[in-house]
């Protein structure tokens, strides 16, 4: 018999830590509120338009789908500055709009982002 292992909310928490995690602090912005939350920010190559083969960099964030009630395309996400751990700062602060929202079903869900 097999026992599964899922993670828990302390888990999660952890990833998105700003001091012992891979977090960073930003404040998610809808229609109604303005919420601090914590997200993992990568830069990762997606496919820019389907056919076509030309790959992009673009930004998508990480959070906790509980964080982001009624998320909704163009929301904004204005991400702090990421500091290395001697307080450089290694990319500026940015303000991105929400393109598009992939829950993951987890716990987690993926913001694809555009600057502002």
């Amino acid at each position: 018999m097999s026992q599964f292992r899922l993670e828990t909310e302390l888990d999660m928490a952890g990833y998105l830590d700003i001091n012992f995690g891979h977090g960073v602090s930003a404040v998610y912005t809808n229609s109604v509120t303005s919420t601090t939350i914590n997200v993992i920010l990568n830069n990762e190559y997606v496919e820019q338009e389907e056919g076509i083969g030309v790959e992009a960099l673009k930004p998508i964030a990480y959070c906790r789908t509980i964080d982001i009630p009624n998320i909704a395309f163009g929301n904004t996400l204005d991400i702090s500055a990421i500091k290395d751990t001697n307080g450089n700062i290694l990319k500026a602060a940015q303000n991105y709009t929400v393109v598009n929202i992939q829950s993951d079903r987890t716990g987690f869900s993926a913001l694809m982002l555009e600057e502002i």
